[in-house]
């Protein structure tokens, strides 16, 4: 009977590792090492939803507010998702992440080092971010350890055109 038990231990512990590994994530791995491998994965299948799970909440405002507008220039005739406004292309899809190191954490900011099945190496910055609870206009999102996305600086994104204030361009 002990054998038998030990046999059933091995077992559980042979696939959950192996579930693990199929997910992305390695045993005993860092939560900002395992969103790394998240987000490389979810570029690598061209999957937007998968990677916008894992980019910082500004990042994804920024998206929507984008496609808001997108939307007010077709007359709001269609409403356009924040994942509409992003298309993965140029990605080999046979390079996968083959080794992924921890090379800071703060608490509030990591970097992760990930090595890919070519050699090449990407580096990615995450941060820390605290659980927003959803209210009568804005979803709930979750907390956590998400990429950060150098957000584009430019005056025609960040001014409302039709703002009190704000001139129309050749007014």
């Amino acid at each position: 009977m002990k054998s038998v038990m030990k046999s059933v231990t091995t077992l559980i512990a042979a696939l959950s590792i192996l579930v693990l590994a199929s997910f992305g994530c390695r045993p005993n791995e860092s939560e900002p090492v395992s969103v790394a491998r998240t987000f490389a994965e979810a570029v690598r299948r061209g999957d937007v939803d998968g990677m916008l799970a894992v980019v910082e909440h500004p990042a994804v405002d920024h998206l929507e507010l984008v496609a808001e507008r997108a939307g007010d220039q077709v007359g709001g005739r269609r409403g356009i998702e924040a994942s509409e406004m992003l298309q993965i292309v140029g990605v080999d899809r046979t390079v996968a992440v083959a080794d992924a190191e921890l090379l800071e954490d703060d608490g509030e900011r990591a970097r992760v080092e990930l090595t890919m099945t070519d050699g090449r190496t990407v580096r990615l910055e995450l941060v820390w971010e605290q659980a927003i609870a959803g209210g009568d206009d804005s979803p709930a999102r979750a907390g956590g350890w998400k990429v950060r996305i150098p957000l584009p600086s430019s005056p025609t994104l960040d001014a409302d055109p039709l703002a009190p204030g704000v001139q129309p361009s050749g007014a």
